[in-house]
């Protein structure tokens, strides 16, 4: 049993580092001239994208998508002219004056009556249950005391406690309100944090050693994005460029001096000193990579726009602790106020 797991865990190994360490092949075939230019985009020999950019008129299905476009436009003016004439004559066939029953007049005066009513029969109601109370209420009394008090005394009693009752049948029930919970003394003490201005904002980014450290890193990143897809160009070349003769010359000798770059030794600037080609442009690009390098350069990334990150919070915090800004030089300042708005 221990000899199977031991193979089973060898071969998953062996099958990551093929994964990790395979190589993927790219290819980029690209051109473009005055009448416009496309790509095609290659994993291996497989064409898995096409992408083409012509001017109107110039392209191969350029007649065949503008007739397309006429027609579609003709088909849609049609529709137009079909749904106006059709929306026309619905309108025509409305009349102008509808008459119709004043509905809510009616249901006002309706109401108006049935408030009254209510409000008439508000009083017997509630006088009713009070005089049923208060002479429930002094039939016992008026029995037991009968044969101790006199018949002046007893009238006394009876026309006293109905009054009392109506009295406190007419005072309104208090309603009491919850009260809102306090809040703790330390929400109440701590201030409310506010962002940067824009003012603020543009000052920490511009501020000479921040900057310089972002492009430092930025120039890292983007020549390790070559070296892992290990970037070739092949049979790059520009022709048909047309210029006064010393401008022309002053291209043939950057030309040569591109060529003593190795990254860019395969491309190649064709001066037209004849005016006898057109202004063309044409070449590949070789890539390779493994999914090992992309690990590798993601895990970067991260690492170098966090420490960057970092720097600018740390900054904001003190900031907006103390209110004091870096200052900037002339330069810096009129960038400054481009970005910042009046």
């Amino acid at each position: 049993m221990g000899g199977v797991l031991l193979g089973l865990l060898i071969f998953a190994c062996a099958v990551a580092l093929v994964v990790l360490f395979f190589p993927i092949r790219f290819r980029i075939d690209f051109g473009a001239d005055e009448n416009g230019g496309g790509a095609k985009f290659f994993i291996y020999k497989k064409n898995f994208y096409t992408w083409e950019k012509f001017r109107k008129g110039k392209g191969h299905d350029s007649d065949e998508s503008l007739d397309d476009d006429e027609f579609a436009g003709k088909s849609s003016g049609g529709s137009r002219d079909k749904s106006s004439d059709e929306s026309h004559d619905e309108d025509s066939a409305v009349p102008e004056f509808v008459a119709t029953a004043p509905a809510k007049p009616v249901e006002k005066m309706a109401a108006e009556p049935v408030k009254a009513d209510v409000g008439k029969e508000k009083p017997a109601e509630s006088a009713a249950p009070a005089g049923d109370k208060t002479s429930a209420g002094n039939e016992t009394p008026a029995k037991l005391d009968a044969g101790d008090k006199s018949p002046a005394e007893l009238a006394k009693v009876e026309t006293a406690k109905p009054a009392k009752v109506d009295a406190e049948v007419k005072q309104p029930a208090k309603v009491e309100t919850p009260a809102e919970p306090e809040k703790p003394a330390e929400e109440k003490k701590k201030p409310e944090k506010r962002d940067l201005t824009d003012f603020e904002f543009w000052t920490l980014v511009l501020t000479p050693d921040l900057d310089e450290r972002g492009f430092r890193y930025l120039k890292r990143l983007l020549i390790d994005l070559v070296r892992l897809f290990n970037m070739k160009f092949e049979n790059c070349f520009v022709e048909g460029i047309r210029a006064d003769y010393k401008t022309m010359g002053y291209g043939a000798a950057l030309n040569g001096i591109i060529k003593g770059f190795p990254f860019l030794k395969d491309w190649d600037l064709r001066m037209d000193w004849c005016n006898e080609k057109d202004l063309r442009l044409q070449g590949n690009i070789l890539a390779r990579t493994n999914l090992c390098r992309v690990l590798f350069y993601l895990l970067e990334l991260a690492l170098l726009a966090g420490i960057v990150f970092l720097i600018f919070w740390r900054r904001r915090a003190r900031v907006l602790k103390t209110g004091e800004l870096p200052e900037l030089g002339f330069v810096r300042q009129k960038v400054r106020a481009f970005f910042v708005e009046d």
